[in-house]
């Protein structure tokens, strides 16, 4: 394996992805592991983890070891750490790459040394830390550095990352507990409430990619029949399920995350207003591909509504360049120490 020098990590609640400078995107993984629930043994970690959501034997539990932007599990983190870092790396003794890892803003200090610590023990020879926001908008191409108030919000799987930055720096920000996870769980609540059939997570999340929509005004309407089990008969049973009922479920989990746009913009000085007015709202990651959310926050919110080209990989890509940029990006930066 060629010696990697540079890598960007997007540590999230539901995938990890990696890059790698000059190459892009080299790994992107569900951040889950099927664990023995006896001897804490690992079963399986990643995307073969994942499918076993819904069907794990009896004894195993698929667990996500950071919840919310919180480390739940710090050794269960470490393993699928240095699980993925080394499929990137490999275990080359003197192939130890400098590390720049998003974190959330909720992170301590001592989740972030033990984020630290992980990435050593994964093989990295310095780890720096940089908030999510800045780096998905460095991804996505935003000039942060000049003056002009820049809005991202960063749509993950547990959280919407709210911030309008300008100059470089995070001016305003707010961290939502909806992200792409709760339209899913809505998903599955509204399921059972009007069909009474209790449907599995991967079934809603196929759903939600398929047909899944939050305008309920939308023309082209769609469906996809989905299999579960009858909460009155105990039977399998298969219903059809369209795009409209979608619509119908994601309005809770779409209210809030409308209400925490509209919450951030009202506490930034009335400049960094007009700029958002004027520029817009860029949205980036994996919830950021919902259909029809761009088009109905822009019909609620009155601005401009962007979806980033690849809006799952800005974190991830937003690292790397600013590994290739150190010095532009010095300031923006946590813990630099090297470690050995």
């Amino acid at each position: 394996m060629a010696s990697v020098e540079d890598i960007g990590i997007d540590l999230g609640s539901s995938n990890v992805l990696i890059s790698e400078r000059g190459k892009g995107i080299v790994l992107n993984e569900p951040a889950v592991l099927a664990v023995n629930h006896d001897t804490r043994n690992i079963i399986s970690i990643g995307l073969e983890a994942y499918r076993m959501i819904g069907r794990e034997p009896s004894g195993i539990a698929v667990v996500r070891p950071l919840q919310k932007g919180t480390i739940q599990d710090f050794d269960m983190l470490s393993i699928m750490l240095n699980y993925f870092v080394m499929r990137v790396v490999g275990k080359h003794l003197f192939n130890r790459p400098r590390a720049l890892m998003s974190v959330s803003a909720t992170a301590n200090e001592i989740e972030k040394r033990q984020l630290i610590l992980g990435m050593l023990e994964a093989g990295a020879r310095r780890t720096q830390m940089i908030e999510r926001p800045l780096a998905a908008a460095i991804g996505a191409g935003v000039p942060i550095h000049e003056v002009t108030g820049r809005m991202v919000a960063d749509i993950g799987g547990a959280t919407t990352d709210i911030a309008v930055i300008s100059s470089g720096e995070i001016m305003a920000r707010s961290i939502l507990d909806t992200g792409g996870d709760a339209f899913t769980e809505a998903l599955i609540r509204y399921i059972r409430l009007k069909h009474n059939l209790l449907i599995g997570w991967r079934t809603a999340e196929d759903l939600k990619s398929a047909v899944g929509t939050v305008d309920l005004k939308e023309q082209n309407a769609l469906s996809l029949p989905v299999a579960g089990r009858n909460l009155v008969s105990g039977l399998p049973r298969q219903v059809d399920i369209t795009s409209e009922e979608c619509a119908e479920a994601a309005e809770d989990p779409l209210h809030a995350l409308i209400e925490g746009l509209h919450s951030v913009i009202e506490h930034i000085p009335a400049e960094l207003a007009n700029d958002v007015f004027e520029d817009g709202l860029l949205l980036t990651g994996g919830g950021a591909q919902l259909r029809s959310l761009r088009a109905v926050i822009e019909e609620e919110m009155q601005i401009p509504v962007y979806v980033a080209e690849h809006p799952q990989e800005c974190i991830a890509l937003g690292c790397s360049l600013v590994l290739e940029k150190p010095g532009e990006y010095a300031r923006m930066l946590g813990d630099t120490r090297r470690q050995r």
